[in-house]
């Protein structure tokens, strides 16, 4: 028998346990946006700040970003090993660990390690976290609770350019990445306080 189709109301989101749920995922896609985006889009900028050419900061950079394909490959045997929490904890403490190596370091093979490991360390992040979002709420409220959540890390990826580069002029690249390495720490509070277990566990269970 075919089942009727029910809108579910956006007030869902907020009761009972999805409101818990909801909580976490809006305060997570705030700051995973300065984790992930925050080192593609100011590395160079970073590397000009700490006196390096032009031409040296785009080379290491774009030495720095071979571990994002990487990162992704890595992350096929490991999401479904893992409790997916459990990973995207571990990845978002690798990516504080080697963006504070990189905005202190200042030899180039040290600042092209530690990118090359921050990017890797992005993408299982990434992808762990995209399979992550699409478990933890109900069929019926999935597109609009991802939706809203994702429009505020977008609103986020706005205002942070204009934030960073002002820690970036007054206290230096150090301060930039101490900063982004407090939110991640944060994040994996969020995670691991509010986010629920899914790794091999039915939809229905979680």
């Amino acid at each position: 028998a075919e089942v009727p189709q029910r809108r579910v109301p956006l007030g869902e989101m907020f009761r009972g346990d999805h409101g818990r749920r909801t909580l976490m995922w809006w305060l997570f896609q705030v700051l995973q946006t300065v984790g992930y985006y925050g080192f593609g889009s100011l590395a160079p900028v970073v590397l000009t700040a700490k006196g390096h050419t032009v031409t040296a900061s785009l080379s290491y950079a774009a030495l720095s970003f071979c571990g994002y394909p990487i990162g992704s490959a890595l992350s096929v045997p490991l999401i479904d090993r893992i409790e997916r929490k459990t990973l995207i904890i571990a990845a978002a403490l690798g990516m504080a660990g080697c963006g504070l190596a990189f905005g202190f370091a200042d030899a180039g093979w040290l600042i092209v390690s530690a990118g090359f490991a921050l990017t890797v360390c992005s993408n299982v992040f990434s992808n762990a976290f995209h399979v992550y979002q699409t478990e933890i709420f109900p069929t019926g409220l999935r597109s609009s609770a991802i939706g809203i959540a994702y429009s505020l890390s977008r609103l986020t990826s706005v205002i942070l350019p204009f934030v960073a580069l002002t820690v970036l002029a007054d206290l230096g690249p150090g301060a930039v990445f101490t900063g982004s390495a407090v939110l991640m720490v944060l994040l994996c509070l969020d995670v691991a306080l509010l986010g629920p277990r899914s790794t091999g566990r039915s939809l229905e269970r979680i």
